[in-house]
Protein backbone atom coordinates (compact mmCIF):
# COMPACT_ATOMS: atom_id res chain seq x y z
CA UNK A 1 0.00 0.00 0.00
CA UNK A 2 1.62 3.45 -0.70
CA UNK A 3 2.05 5.89 1.63
CA UNK A 4 1.33 9.22 2.15
CA UNK A 5 4.86 10.59 1.04
CA UNK A 6 4.86 8.11 -1.91
CA UNK A 7 1.39 9.67 -3.15
CA UNK A 8 2.60 13.05 -2.42
CA UNK A 9 5.53 12.65 -4.59
CA UNK A 10 2.87 11.22 -7.40
CA UNK A 11 0.74 14.12 -7.25
CA UNK A 12 3.62 16.39 -7.80
CA UNK A 13 5.34 14.35 -10.53
CA UNK A 14 1.81 14.20 -11.98
CA UNK A 15 1.51 18.48 -11.34
CA UNK A 16 5.10 18.87 -13.29
CA UNK A 17 3.68 16.77 -16.47
CA UNK A 18 0.19 18.88 -16.56
CA UNK A 19 2.53 21.76 -16.64
CA UNK A 20 4.69 20.32 -19.26
CA UNK A 21 1.32 19.49 -21.51
CA UNK A 22 0.04 23.45 -20.88
CA UNK A 23 3.61 24.65 -22.29
CA UNK A 24 2.66 21.62 -25.31
CA UNK A 25 -0.27 23.57 -25.87
CA UNK A 26 0.58 26.67 -25.54
CA UNK A 27 3.67 26.32 -28.51
CA UNK A 28 0.96 24.00 -30.66
CA UNK A 29 -1.50 26.98 -30.11
CA UNK A 30 1.54 29.98 -31.69
CA UNK A 31 2.52 27.28 -34.72
CA UNK A 32 -0.86 27.20 -35.49
CA UNK A 33 -1.36 30.79 -35.75
CA UNK A 34 1.87 30.95 -37.70
CA UNK A 35 0.43 29.19 -40.22
CA UNK A 36 -0.21 30.34 -43.87
CA UNK A 37 -3.91 28.62 -43.87
CA UNK A 38 -6.63 29.58 -41.23
CA UNK A 39 -8.27 26.12 -41.92
CA UNK A 40 -8.01 25.43 -38.11
CA UNK A 41 -9.56 29.00 -37.10
CA UNK A 42 -12.71 30.77 -38.69
CA UNK A 43 -10.90 33.61 -40.32
CA UNK A 44 -12.24 36.14 -38.12
CA UNK A 45 -10.84 34.64 -35.13
CA UNK A 46 -7.53 33.68 -36.76
CA UNK A 47 -4.66 35.74 -35.08
CA UNK A 48 -1.38 36.87 -37.24
CA UNK A 49 1.28 37.04 -35.26
CA UNK A 50 4.12 39.48 -36.68
CA UNK A 51 7.30 37.62 -37.58
CA UNK A 52 9.44 39.33 -35.56
CA UNK A 53 7.22 39.07 -32.43
CA UNK A 54 7.06 35.31 -33.59
CA UNK A 55 10.99 35.33 -33.06
CA UNK A 56 10.79 36.96 -30.07
CA UNK A 57 8.66 34.61 -28.67
CA UNK A 58 10.83 31.02 -29.85
CA UNK A 59 14.12 33.37 -28.40
CA UNK A 60 12.25 33.41 -24.82
CA UNK A 61 11.05 29.86 -25.05
CA UNK A 62 14.16 28.71 -25.96
CA UNK A 63 15.43 30.09 -22.95
CA UNK A 64 13.03 28.97 -20.88
CA UNK A 65 13.79 25.34 -21.99
CA UNK A 66 17.53 26.13 -20.97
CA UNK A 67 16.27 26.65 -17.53
CA UNK A 68 17.95 29.63 -16.24
CA UNK A 69 17.74 29.82 -12.63
CA UNK A 70 18.86 32.51 -10.90
CA UNK A 71 22.02 33.15 -10.67
CA UNK A 72 23.49 31.92 -13.96
CA UNK A 73 26.21 32.97 -15.92
CA UNK A 74 23.73 33.00 -18.37
CA UNK A 75 22.01 35.96 -17.11
CA UNK A 76 25.21 37.81 -18.51
CA UNK A 77 24.08 37.37 -21.84
CA UNK A 78 20.85 39.69 -21.82
CA UNK A 79 22.93 42.43 -19.78
CA UNK A 80 26.26 42.67 -21.01
CA UNK A 81 26.28 41.33 -24.67
CA UNK A 82 24.97 43.32 -27.27
CA UNK A 83 22.57 40.62 -28.45
CA UNK A 84 20.69 42.17 -24.82
CA UNK A 85 20.94 45.58 -23.55
CA UNK A 86 24.88 45.88 -23.87
CA UNK A 87 25.92 47.07 -20.55
CA UNK A 88 28.99 45.50 -21.15
CA UNK A 89 30.71 47.57 -18.07
CA UNK A 90 28.12 45.83 -15.69
CA UNK A 91 30.21 43.49 -13.09
CA UNK A 92 29.56 39.79 -14.03
CA UNK A 93 26.19 38.80 -12.47
CA UNK A 94 27.13 36.24 -9.55
CA UNK A 95 24.63 37.07 -6.37
CA UNK A 96 20.59 36.99 -6.93
CA UNK A 97 19.13 40.90 -6.88
CA UNK A 98 22.52 41.91 -8.29
CA UNK A 99 20.71 43.42 -11.09
CA UNK A 100 17.36 43.51 -12.21
CA UNK A 101 17.25 42.27 -15.07
CA UNK A 102 13.45 41.58 -17.00
CA UNK A 103 14.40 44.17 -19.01
CA UNK A 104 17.57 42.66 -20.48
CA UNK A 105 15.54 39.28 -21.12
CA UNK A 106 13.11 41.20 -22.76
CA UNK A 107 15.73 42.69 -25.36
CA UNK A 108 17.48 38.99 -25.85
CA UNK A 109 14.58 38.20 -26.77
CA UNK A 110 13.66 41.09 -29.39
CA UNK A 111 17.49 40.72 -30.10
CA UNK A 112 15.96 42.02 -33.95
CA UNK A 113 15.04 46.08 -32.17
CA UNK A 114 17.94 48.30 -32.41
CA UNK A 115 20.61 48.09 -30.63
CA UNK A 116 19.96 52.18 -29.42
CA UNK A 117 16.66 51.19 -28.05
CA UNK A 118 17.70 48.01 -26.38
CA UNK A 119 20.23 49.70 -24.96
CA UNK A 120 18.55 53.01 -23.90
CA UNK A 121 15.40 51.78 -23.35
CA UNK A 122 14.92 48.33 -22.83
CA UNK A 123 16.73 48.36 -19.48
CA UNK A 124 13.76 49.80 -17.32
CA UNK A 125 10.05 49.98 -16.65
CA UNK A 126 10.61 54.15 -16.30
CA UNK A 127 12.92 54.37 -19.62
CA UNK A 128 10.14 52.48 -21.24
CA UNK A 129 7.28 54.56 -19.98
CA UNK A 130 9.21 58.08 -20.42
CA UNK A 131 9.53 56.74 -24.19
CA UNK A 132 6.48 54.83 -25.26
CA UNK A 133 3.81 55.79 -23.19
CA UNK A 134 2.92 58.95 -25.08
CA UNK A 135 3.48 56.98 -28.30
CA UNK A 136 1.59 54.82 -30.58
CA UNK A 137 3.40 51.52 -29.23
CA UNK A 138 1.01 51.58 -26.07
CA UNK A 139 -1.86 49.69 -26.50
CA UNK A 140 -4.94 48.85 -25.01
CA UNK A 141 -4.22 46.13 -22.19
CA UNK A 142 -7.78 44.03 -23.54
CA UNK A 143 -5.88 44.04 -27.32
CA UNK A 144 -2.74 42.64 -25.98
CA UNK A 145 -1.33 39.85 -28.39
CA UNK A 146 1.63 37.37 -28.77
CA UNK A 147 5.06 39.34 -28.69
CA UNK A 148 3.93 42.31 -27.00
CA UNK A 149 5.89 43.61 -23.94
CA UNK A 150 3.66 43.96 -21.10
CA UNK A 151 4.34 45.75 -17.62
CA UNK A 152 2.60 44.65 -14.90
CA UNK A 153 2.44 45.57 -11.22
CA UNK A 154 4.16 44.57 -8.52
CA UNK A 155 3.15 45.74 -4.77
CA UNK A 156 4.93 49.30 -5.15
CA UNK A 157 2.12 50.10 -8.33
CA UNK A 158 4.70 52.31 -9.96
CA UNK A 159 3.04 54.76 -12.56
CA UNK A 160 5.86 52.75 -15.07
CA UNK A 161 4.68 49.58 -13.86
CA UNK A 162 7.27 47.17 -11.82
CA UNK A 163 8.14 44.19 -13.77
CA UNK A 164 8.44 43.42 -17.63
CA UNK A 165 6.90 40.18 -19.52
CA UNK A 166 7.11 38.88 -22.77
CA UNK A 167 3.30 37.57 -23.95
CA UNK A 168 3.77 34.37 -25.60
CA UNK A 169 -0.23 33.34 -25.83
CA UNK A 170 -3.37 35.91 -25.35
CA UNK A 171 -5.32 33.17 -26.67
CA UNK A 172 -7.19 33.48 -23.17
CA UNK A 173 -7.62 37.65 -22.88
CA UNK A 174 -11.32 36.83 -22.21
CA UNK A 175 -10.76 34.66 -19.26
CA UNK A 176 -8.83 37.94 -18.19
CA UNK A 177 -5.63 36.53 -18.05
CA UNK A 178 -2.25 35.80 -20.48
CA UNK A 179 0.71 33.72 -20.30
CA UNK A 180 3.82 35.21 -20.30
CA UNK A 181 7.91 34.24 -20.39
CA UNK A 182 9.77 36.48 -18.24
CA UNK A 183 13.04 36.82 -16.38
CA UNK A 184 14.16 37.94 -12.58
CA UNK A 185 10.99 36.53 -11.34
CA UNK A 186 9.55 33.50 -9.82
CA UNK A 187 7.39 30.93 -11.48
CA UNK A 188 7.72 27.58 -13.79
CA UNK A 189 10.96 26.95 -14.81
CA UNK A 190 11.75 25.14 -18.00
CA UNK A 191 11.82 21.92 -16.32
CA UNK A 192 7.91 21.80 -14.89
CA UNK A 193 9.51 22.95 -11.14
CA UNK A 194 8.68 26.44 -9.21
CA UNK A 195 11.82 28.40 -8.88
CA UNK A 196 13.72 32.16 -10.07
CA UNK A 197 14.60 33.14 -13.01
CA UNK A 198 13.47 32.27 -17.08
CA UNK A 199 10.13 31.67 -16.29
CA UNK A 200 6.35 31.40 -17.69
CA UNK A 201 2.98 32.23 -15.53
CA UNK A 202 0.20 33.83 -15.93
CA UNK A 203 -0.56 36.94 -15.82
CA UNK A 204 -3.93 38.57 -15.10
CA UNK A 205 -5.73 41.82 -16.50
CA UNK A 206 -5.76 43.79 -13.32
CA UNK A 207 -1.93 43.20 -13.25
CA UNK A 208 -1.18 45.40 -16.03
CA UNK A 209 0.07 48.16 -16.22
CA UNK A 210 0.96 48.66 -19.59
CA UNK A 211 1.13 46.88 -22.99
CA UNK A 212 3.43 48.20 -25.76
CA UNK A 213 3.41 46.85 -28.90
CA UNK A 214 6.71 47.66 -31.60
CA UNK A 215 6.84 49.26 -34.37
CA UNK A 216 8.61 48.24 -37.85
CA UNK A 217 10.61 51.52 -37.64
CA UNK A 218 12.16 50.17 -34.22
CA UNK A 219 14.33 47.19 -35.69
CA UNK A 220 17.50 47.09 -37.54
CA UNK A 221 16.72 46.59 -42.05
Amino acid sequence: MPTKADLENTIEDMGHKIRRLERTLNQARLEIADLPTTAYLPPQLAPHIDPKAQEAISRAQQELEAVVIDPSARINTYIKSKEGIGWSWESDYTRNGQFAWCGAFAAYCYTSVSFPIRNKIFPSCYRMYKAWSQSSRRIEPAKVSPGDIVIVYTSKRSIQGDHITLCVDASTIDQGYITTIEGNAHGELGNGEYGEGVITRQRTLDEFAHVYRLLGDDFDE
